[in-house]
């Protein structure tokens, strides 16, 4: 394989690794994204000749043209993202440029292209596939270089074939891990800049039984189907709770139901508990949740009940609403920490007298039209019962009772409320919460529709709960004086994840998750703290609340010399693998010999790639006198070079001396 062909498949390569690293990213419309792809394939077997390039140019500079103005379009009329139309213009230009004849000179134009790709990558939030693509690409681009500095010597000084051997591409190549250590120590040491350099939009994410900003039964006609697609990975630096398939992810209230859907009052006055509350009457253990969720459609942040507290260090700002739900302002996807009481208080505290505090008349509000049958069944359930807790007990157990189905009612007029409490008697979530939070109004008792996620999936690999989509669920608070807002949960066990958890898929997306999470973290998400704490654990960094528990007297940060150590062990190895990669060192003889050709050629010896050692020294003498000390260092370099004889300390400095004469002799010009 020639080095002009060697070359330009290598820089075709490296586009298309550009590309993986885009698509591990933001993704591409298809078309482009397959034309782009099909191009490269092409480019790395087939290439026209010049007059043909010639012809293709006609063919690029209009489509060029074209997608110009869309990219302009995308900037001063739609104004949206317009990252993906600059990427499908790269993409013609690049599949242009690898379809050029290999006589064109366009190595440069081929390494920024493919550059530019792998940087436009970094204006979404890159996978791991972006991680496999940066890898290969810095391996390519390391030997293409290599190369391409040979293919240029080679034709600047007239030689046809320069003999690549396995070794040294290996050695370039393997100069890429250098690389990639070096850029890891700088990565650690200066944390990312802030997200969102791009200007480019949020992409929500939603399904069909997903989490939204209303809760609806009024749907009919079909099936709900699961959705695996992942909006919660939730860390428990504590430990895990117990009963981790119980714990409810909250996220939305609502207190408005007009019959069909439930939605949030304008003007809502405030409605949430005193924090003191469920710091106070709430006794349970404080659970730490570690949050990293994905965009939704509703800027909601889901934490267990009750949140006492959310902290975030990744650019979004909580926000605590008059109905009590956490939101938060900023871009991305939220990544924050929630401290939340793990149990409720007790049935005994709950039965007590219901004096106090109660919130707005929203949370009593009923639908205008609501079947008389509803409230004549709460009235049944509940006769009998004096306090608040019993009752919504009685009507959460008779709803259990019930089926659950994610087969939705066939027609419209089975949606009703009436008809799922006396008819069909099964449904899906939001049924059951919505006949709850009805029943419970009826009777004078303040409820509200909660929406959010039940339960996860544990991540072995990475030891973290996974939620999905297919968790989204709903389910009901009751307002209690002096404790605030209590969960009841009246939706009966279900198949909700099982159709999810038992596809063959599941382990693997699961093992494949635990890698994506700690590139999420440590890689995405990595920021200032992150970075204080990589280098505080290294130098074992001591805080005064350290210090003071184990009663010594010293500095509030004490370096630990072991961190130190093994902080210069890993920079000195790198040094050293820089060196080794460099290529083995030279005999002191071959050092002598190549001096001795430097020297000729600063004279003006025509001294070029095919000079033999003998020729060289022909041409020194040739009008010149006293070609002896250069004559002499060459017989000593062949000696040592190709008779197998190394050469002693005597002859090393012979031969030094009469590399002095030969470099006296050459710049006298005599």
């Amino acid at each position: 394989m020639s080095l002009r062909l060697l070359h330009r498949r290598l820089a075709v390569a490296m586009g298309l690794t550009g590309l993986l690293a885009f698509a591990g990213g933001a993704g591409f419309e298809w078309l482009s994204a397959l034309l782009a792809t099909a191009a490269l394939i092409v480019a790395l077997f087939w290439h026209p000749d010049t007059e043909l390039s010639a012809r293709l140019e006609r063919l690029w500079l209009p489509l060029a043209t074209l997608l110009v103005v869309r990219a302009l379009i995308h900037v001063a009329v739609i104004q949206d993202d317009i990252v993906i139309p600059v990427v499908d213009l790269l993409l013609l230009l690049l599949a242009a440029e690898a379809l050029r004849s290999l006589d064109a000179p366009n190595d440069l134009r081929l390494y920024a292209l493919s550059f530019a790709l792998i940087l436009a990558s970094t204006a979404y939030r890159p996978g791991i596939l972006f991680l496999i693509a940066f890898v290969a690409y810095v391996g390519l681009s390391t030997v293409a270089l290599m190369v391409g500095h040979l293919r240029r010597q080679s034709e600047r000084h007239g030689v046809r074939e320069v003999p690549l051997g396995r070794g040294l591409v290996v050695t370039t190549g393997a100069l890429s891990g250098v690389i990639l250590l070096v850029a890891l120590l700088v990565f650690v040491t200066f944390p990312r800049v802030s997200q969102g350099w791009a200007g480019r939009g949020d992409t929500p994410a939603t399904s069909i039984a997903g989490f939204s900003d209303q809760v609806s039964i009024g749907e009919h006609g079909s099936t709900i189907l699961g959705n695996p697609q992942i909006v919660l990975r939730v860390e428990f630096p504590d430990g895990a709770p117990g009963n981790l398939g119980g714990l409810h992810w909250r996220g939305r209230s609502y207190d408005r139901f007009d019959g069909i859907r439930w939605t949030r009052s304008n003007g809502l006055p405030p409605s949430s508990a005193p924090t003191s509350w469920y710091r106070e009457e709430w006794r349970g253990e404080i659970l730490e949740q570690r949050i990293f969720g994905s965009a939704l459609d509703t800027r909601v942040l889901f934490a267990l009940h009750p949140a006492l507290e959310i902290d975030s260090n990744n650019g979004i700002q909580p926000l605590f609403d008059n109905a009590g739900d956490f939101l938060y302002w900023g871009s991305g996807s939220p990544a924050y920490t929630a401290f939340s009481r793990a149990s409720q208080p007790p049935a005994s505290e709950l039965r007590g007298p219901s004096r106090g505090y109660y919130p707005s008349d929203h949370f009593l509000q009923l639908p205008r039209r609501l079947d008389p049958r509803i409230a004549e069944l709460a009235d049944s359930l509940t006769a009998g019962l004096d306090n608040r807790y019993d009752q919504a007990m009685a009507i959460q157990r008779h709803l259990q009772s019930f089926g659950y189905t994610r087969q939705l009612p066939a027609t419209a007029r089975e949606t009703t409320l009436h008809h799922f409490l006396f008819e069909r008697q099964a449904g899906h979530c939001e049924y059951f919460s919505t006949a709850m939070v009805v029943m419970l109004r009826t009777l004078g008792i303040q409820a509200r529709n909660v929406n959010g996620f039940l339960g996860g999936q544990w991540n072995e690999f990475g030891s973290y709960l996974v939620v999905t989509q297919n968790e989204a669920h709903s389910w009901v608070e009751v307002w209690f004086p002096g404790y605030g807002w209590v969960t009841f949960d009246p939706t009966p066990a279900g198949s909700g994840t099982v159709e999810v958890t038992s596809a063959w898929f599941w382990p693997g997306r699961i093992l494949f998750d635990g890698v994506q999470h700690r590139w999420n973290k440590w890689v995405l998400d990595y920021s200032v703290d992150d970075q204080v704490g990589i280098f505080g654990g290294l130098l074992g960094e001591r805080t005064m609340e350290d210090i003071a528990s184990t009663g010594a007297q010293e500095e509030s940060t004490a370096p630990n010399p072991l961190g130190a150590v093994a902080i210069l062990l890993v920079l000195a190895a790198a040094v050293y693998g820089a060196r080794r990669l460099g290529g083995p060192t030279p005999d002191p003889w071959t050092r002598m010999y190549v001096q001795l050709r430097e020297a000729a050629s600063r004279a003006g010896v025509g001294v070029t790639p095919g000079v033999t050692p003998l020729v060289l020294v022909e041409r020194i003498g040739s009008g010149r006198g006293g070609t002896a000390p250069a004559a002499r260092v060459v017989d000593l370099y062949l000696r040592a070079r190709y008779g197998g004889q190394p050469l002693g300390e005597s002859e090393l400095r012979e031969m030094r001396e009469a590399l002095a004469a030969a470099r006296r002799l050459l710049r006298s010009g005599s």
